[in-house]
């Protein structure tokens, strides 16, 4: 009697055990396809506008000026006025400094009273020739003495020929003490004072004209067919508080550095308000081409598949993979023929928890 009691008990607890352990695993069934209609994957997006992009190539340079001369003194004497100082501004032909002028003014007179004698003396042979010649018409006088004074005239040509030819040394020996400048600018250097001894060939002032400068570059050869004359350049100088510069570009080598291999540029920048000084370096951001009114994806946001290329479009709460064409690629910038419109939002960060169709939540939007 006993033994039956227990085989009794001891089914009804393995009746109840099955029962529960049944009903737990239907829960848990039901808890975890809660889940996967319930998983959502945060990314980043963007919305897709029309507009302006550019192909920038980077570059550094230092600033050069538009003009440069080494001002050299073309006598020997000493300084008896010093008209411009470091830092003045002069125009072309301003005298920047005197040498003792009185032996070249002295030399200069004297070739001028040469001139004026020759010229009297030619003149009076002149009239003397003509005389002869009215003489030698009517057998008054010979052939030969008509022809000494034809010579005579010839010898008071050269004579008068190289006394204008003395004069003209002279004057530019007295010009000379006069220092000055071929070209208008700012005086950048100066070495020569007041009282001094100055030897010709001595090199005493640089005048530098700023008013536009230059940057020399080197463009690698595969992007060298995309410059061209009066492309733009935005030249940012760090010296003057990152202020950015509008710059041109205005010449192109045909021929590459044997050294570098790269194609020498030279872009010209304004320099309007004369806060720009030479030797500066700049940051240059070269734009070699642009398009507006582009519809355009960051080059991150492509997924690529068996040669085709996508993005995830999000509508409503899920994104789905969507085919494109693309065109040009600008930089980080990739255009987009076709595929995509106005206003549609795109992911760009989070692709890679994606399938064909996935419910996301948007962390951030551009």
């Amino acid at each position: 009697m006993i033994y039956k009691i227990f085989t009794v008990i001891f089914i009804f607890s393995f009746f109840f055990i099955g029962c529960d352990s049944e009903n737990n695993q239907i829960e848990q069934g039901k808890e975890s396809n809660n889940n996967t209609s319930t998983d959502v994957v945060p990314v980043e997006a963007i919305v897709i506008k029309k507009r302006k992009i550019e192909q920038k190539l980077p570059l550094t340079g230092v600033l050069l000026p538009k003009n440069s001369v080494d001002i050299v003194a073309e006598v020997t004497g000493k300084v008896i006025s010093v008209k411009k100082e470091l830092g003045d501004y002069i125009n072309a032909n301003n005298t920047l400094a005197v040498i003792d002028y009185i032996v070249p003014e002295s030399q200069l007179k004297q070739a001028e009273a040469q001139v004026l004698s020759t010229e009297n003396n030619l003149k009076i042979v002149e009239s003397n020739v003509k005389s002869d010649k009215t003489l030698f018409g009517t057998g008054d006088i010979s052939e030969l003495e008509y022809q000494n004074s034809l010579l005579t005239v010839n010898n008071a040509e050269a004579q008068y020929l190289s006394a204008l030819a003395a004069l003209s040394a002279a004057k530019k020996t007295f010009e000379d003490t006069r220092i000055k400048s071929p070209i208008s600018g700012i005086v950048s250097r100066k070495n020569i004072e007041f009282g001094t001894m100055v030897a010709m060939g001595t090199s005493v002032y640089r005048v530098v004209d700023i008013s536009v400068l230059k940057l020399r570059v080197s463009v690698p050869q595969e992007m060298i067919n995309r410059v061209k004359i009066n492309d733009k350049a935005i030249v940012t100088i760090s010296a003057i508080e990152g202020k950015s510069f509008d710059g041109i570009v205005k010449r192109i080598s045909p021929q590459a550095d044997e050294a570098t291999g790269g194609f020498a540029i030279e872009i010209n920048v304004p320099n309007k308000e004369n806060i720009i000084k030479a030797g500066m370096t700049s940051k240059i951001e070269l734009i070699l081409s642009k398009v507006e009114n582009a519809i355009a994806i960051p080059d991150y946001a492509l997924v690529t598949k068996n040669d085709e290329n996508y993005v995830y479009i999000i509508t409503g709460d899920f994104a789905e993979l969507t085919r494109i064409d693309i065109g040009e690629t600008y930089g980080e910038n990739i255009v987009v023929e076709s595929g995509l419109s106005i206003n549609d939002k795109i992911v760009t960060v989070g692709m890679k928890n994606l399938g064909i169709k996935t419910k996301v939540s948007i962390e951030q939007l551009n």
